[in-house]
């Protein structure tokens, strides 16, 4: 290939790229922090006009080229005032990344039915509200929601009880609601990831916690950054991933899927 005609090729798949969501109008949660504002920033710099969603309004005020609504979404009434404000102040969405949850090691009988609940409202019963209104404001015209599950809802691990069993539900839910509206041009899939990288890891991660259950038992045995996961997550919220649904896909270096030993 003549070196201009190179040259052309690869300017085309950058643009092909960067304009990967352009058109898109996403709805981020979770996103002051972490994977979730990773996956903001990304969004808006492939093009998509984003609302940045939190109750974090500090870490909200810290990103760039995207509207913001600082609310907490284990209120009742927080999915309805998300969507609306969207459509006031971004544009009626076809896009939703559901991406807050909360995380947490203990096993069932350390759980009280109080942390039980706050589990189970946090991880899936915000995913379950918004998605629900998602369906709503997409209509006939179809869109992506990308949830969030993770490796822990893919094989079991000792002491992670609650966080596992909300975390699978949202597995459960997606591959549901890509049967129930599936007809209507909406793709509905999830992230699993594994050890990634953030705020609520960070320590952790420095002081060597995870590093024989997890680093040292995987293929990819870096620490997972949140930018790994945002990838995963523009793909199938684009028209790159139109014929896919129903699925939750690892993103944990094989960590859920393979037994590894140096």
């Amino acid at each position: 290939m003549p070196p201009s005609m190179i040259g052309s090729y690869t300017d085309f798949l950058e643009d092909m790229v960067t304009g990967q969501l352009r058109g898109k109008t996403a709805i981020v949660t979770g996103a002051a922090s972490g994977i979730g504002r990773a996956t903001a920033a990304l969004f808006a710099a492939r093009g998509a006009a984003v609302l940045a969603v939190d109750r974090d309004e500090k870490g909200l005020s810290e990103l760039r080229d995207v509207s913001v609504l600082a609310v907490d979404l284990t209120t009742a009434g927080a999915a309805e005032r998300v969507f609306a404000h969207c459509a006031e102040v971004v544009g009626v969405p076809d896009v939703l990344a559901n991406i807050a949850g909360r995380a947490g090691d203990r096993s069932a009988a350390e759980t009280t039915d109080e942390d039980f609940d706050a589990f189970l409202r946090t991880n899936l019963g915000t995913t379950f509200a918004l998605s629900r209104a998602a369906v709503i404001a997409f209509g006939e015209a179809g869109g992506a929601i990308v949830n969030t599950s993770s490796a822990f809802a893919l094989t079991g691990v000792a002491g992670s009880a609650p966080y596992s069993a909300a975390k699978g539900a949202v597995s459960s839910l997606t591959r549901q609601m890509a049967a129930d509206y599936g007809r209507r041009g909406i793709r509905v899939n999830a992230v699993a990831p594994g050890l990634i990288e953030t705020p609520a890891t960070a320590a952790r991660i420095a002081t060597g916690t995870f590093d024989d259950l997890v680093t040292r038992s995987r293929p990819l045995a870096r620490v997972g950054q949140p930018i790994d996961v945002a990838r995963v997550i523009a793909f199938l919220a684009s028209d790159e991933a139109d014929f896919v649904t129903g699925l939750t896909v690892p993103v944990d270096g094989g960590w859920s899927s393979t037994h590894f030993r140096d």
